[in-house]
């Protein structure tokens, strides 16, 4: 019952966030860059992503069908949660080959990662290959969120270094100083409390809690999409 209570939370702090955010991006969005499609995809990849692992963990929908969905819309969310940091990171780098380098980190992860971990993830849930597959599915799937989540603290560790060098920069401050300042300050703080977020979700995997990883890993992105939104807004209409 805690459990399922749990997953219960999981889910509809996700949906009321992703829900939220989608009013927000399609009131507030004045062009459609990739910032608009990155947090589009997550939002929306996250609340499809549940629904049908809801499906398949209560017994209404059990087809394979329902698998290709549940790793589909994990790929999606993942590495376009990785692009929204990504979009926006520009806003703070003073050089811009450092940009280019993520992109290429993201492109690679994506690929070599995230590719793999759909394509096992689907060839071990066929009836056929489960029992073959299934150990190191769950072994794979520890080695790619390891992999995810040193990327997005790499991309979080350059944010707030970016950040605390600016902080010293009168220049870059401009006229609205107090204003901006403040806003550096909180982009910091949100960059130490979504590395702490992935923390949390690593220790959960590692600890074997699987029927609860999909609900929290889900929860924990709307969390981290819903404060990046809030915040990469803030530094572009500030700077």
């Amino acid at each position: 019952l805690p459990t399922a209570m749990t997953a219960a939370a999981c889910v509809g702090i996700a949906w009321y966030l992703c829900a939220e955010l989608n009013i927000r991006l399609l009131i507030r969005a004045t062009r459609r860059s990739l910032y608009f499609w990155s947090c589009l995809l997550c939002s929306w990849a996250i609340i499809i992503h549940l629904i049908f692992i809801l499906l398949l963990d209560f017994k209404i929908y059990e087809a394979y069908l329902g698998f290709v969905f549940i790793h589909l819309t994990w790929y999606i969310y993942v590495v376009s949660q990785s692009v929204v940091l990504y979009s926006r990171l520009n806003l703070v780098l003073k050089q811009k080959v450092i940009g280019n380098y993520v992109l290429y980190m993201i492109i690679t992860t994506a690929i070599l990662f995230g590719l793999t971990t759909v394509v096992l993830g689907l060839v071990a849930s066929h009836p056929s290959m489960a029992a073959k597959l299934g150990t190191p599915n769950m072994i794979w799937d520890k080695v790619q969120l390891a992999v995810f989540f040193i990327q997005e603290t790499i991309i979080g560790l350059l944010y707030i270094r970016e950040t605390a060098s600016h902080l010293k920069n009168l220049t870059f401050l401009g006229g609205k100083r107090k204003t901006t300042r403040r806003v550096l300050h909180h982009l910091i703080y949100v960059n130490i409390f979504i590395i702490c977020l992935d923390c949390s979700l690593i220790g959960l995997c590692y600890a074997g809690f699987f029927f609860l990883q999909g609900f929290y890993k889900a929860a924990i992105y709307a969390i981290k999409l819903r404060t990046e939104f809030t915040i990469l807004n803030q530094l572009r209409s500030t700077l």
